[in-house]
């Protein structure tokens, strides 16, 4: 990471890194690697369809490549390519000194375009082949770092640059003021945590998703650091530590009735309530239970594929035949069809029922998939008997727990509910999803029937809990 007399070295990758987990750079550089855990599979295949989708927009372009490794030959050959007008160049190496650091990158694609610049009556902007349908944060950091490198290479800052997505359509990005303004703060963020600051202490769902977060976590209870409190943001974070609260027990020992340092009631309340749950490793119900019941009781979970766009498992679990019903698109293209044929099973439920569900998942992917492919008389009825129990638990109790998830809530000791797979989780869904569609491995199939299976009988397994204790 570390550049000749030791400059620091920035590099587009970074901005993904600090925004899932500041401390992912952090650790990179000064923690034991022998601590360092895996990328969750998804995250690998993710990389991998990128490099996929990146060589099938390239196959028929015509290109100069620069295949060098060592950065600064490959910044020379790259050069030479640009002061010879070369229409496209692919990974071509760019880079500049600013305020004695390295600015560092390889774009997928350097286009020539008409203009005036150091180089003649052309200049070059930057492109960014990506496996994604629209350009996010990180994307627009990563072409504005490229185009203020590109700055000082060609005397000219272009005023756009351009994200091919996954449909191979051309998103242009307009490089403003505002733009580079922001990416600059990030840029210090970063350099910040690369020259040594260990950034503050975080546990967020996303560090899941590093292969540094059992570390993050880690940390965080080795002081007891006041992260550790579920949901809390990072600005009400910065307002308790400037005011010399660290810990869940500092927060815990504070009035919840008098909310202070700019800090809203609601939120005052609910973190001070949730840290004293952790300090004494108890709950506290918030409220008597009010749970909509009827006689015939479903549990129902959706598995969907952002990457994909895609619908492809709805899980029932009927409480009252303890039965498994789920519908199924094999392949992205019969996601309609399984929404059809879901309809028609609706036609099938008895007067007098009701379906549980956790989160806003469920009610938003239902909304989506009607407009899209239609509704009936028994969807509207089926929706009006949705019952979040997400919302329910939120408003009656608080858990001693980090996270909140239906996985995190089942599996503790409260429920003690085992998923058979140890992988087991939505983004291993997803994963397993599309390793199905390479392979067509029947076991990975059976193994997404089982997660939903599991996730249904779960969420069953939480519905009674909460019954049963919130009646004690």
């Amino acid at each position: 990471m570390l550049g000749s007399k030791s400059k620091l070295v920035v590099s587009p990758f970074l901005f993904v890194q600090y925004s899932m987990c500041p401390a992912w750079l952090w650790h990179n550089l000064y923690t034991d690697p022998n601590l360092k855990g895996e990328l969750p599979e998804l995250a690998l295949k993710l990389m991998e369809q990128g490099v996929l989708h990146e060589k099938d927009y390239i196959k028929d372009l015509d290109f100069k490549e620069v295949d060098e490794k060592d950065p600064s030959k490959a910044f020379k050959i790259t050069r030479q390519l640009m002061e010879q007008g070369v229409d496209r160049i692919y990974q071509g190496a760019i880079e500049t000194e600013i305020d004695g650091n390295i600015w560092r990158g390889r774009p997928d694609l350097l286009e020539k375009m008409p203009g005036k610049s150091k180089l003649g009556n052309w200049f070059y902007v930057p492109v960014d082949i990506k496996s994604s349908k629209k350009i996010k944060l990180d994307h627009e950091y990563q072409l504005a770092f490229y185009a203020r490198v590109l700055k000082d290479i060609q005397n000219k800052l272009p005023d756009q640059a351009v994200i091919i997505n996954k449909e191979k359509k051309r998103l242009d990005l307009q490089i403003t003021e505002e733009l580079l303004s922001k990416m600059y703060d990030r840029v210090n963020q970063i350099l910040s945590v690369l020259a040594g600051r260990k950034p503050d202490l975080h546990c967020r769902s996303a560090c899941k998703q590093t292969p540094w977060g059992h570390i993050c976590l880690s940390d965080c209870k080795k002081v007891n650091d006041a992260a550790l409190i579920y949901n809390i943001r990072d600005t009400t974070l910065y307002k308790l530590r400037d005011a010399g609260i660290e810990t869940v027990n500092e927060v815990a020992n504070l009035d919840c009735t008098t909310p202070q340092f700019g800090i809203a009631t609601a939120t005052w309340k609910r973190i001070v309530l949730q840290a004293q749950s952790l300090k004494d490793d108890k709950l506290i119900w918030l409220s008597k239970l009010q749970i909509p019941s009827a006689d015939y009781k479903i549990y129902f979970d959706i598995e969907g594929d952002p990457l994909l766009e895609v619908e492809y498992m709805f899980g029932f679990w009927l409480g009252n035949e303890q039965k498994f019903k789920y519908f199924l698109a094999q392949k992205p293209e019969d996601e309609k069809q399984m929404w059809k044929a879901f309809l028609v099973w609706l036609k099938e439920l008895p007067n007098d029922y009701i379906v549980y569900h956790y989160a806003n998942y469920e009610k938003a992917v239902i909304k989506k998939l009607e407009e899209r492919y239609g509704g009936s008389k028994e969807l509207e009825i089926f929706k009006d008997r949705l019952v979040d129990l997400f919302k329910i638990v939120k408003n009656s109790v608080i858990f001693p727990l980090y996270f909140y998830s239906v996985k995190d809530l089942a599996k503790s000791r409260f429920i003690n509910y085992k998923w058979r797979h140890q992988k087991a989780g939505g983004a291993q869904s997803i994963f397993w999803y599309e390793k199905w569609l390479e392979t067509q491995d029947k076991q990975v199939l059976q193994d997404i029937i089982d997660y939903n299976e599991d996730d249904v009988i779960a969420t069953q397994h939480l519905h009674n809990w909460l019954i049963e204790a919130g009646n004690q």
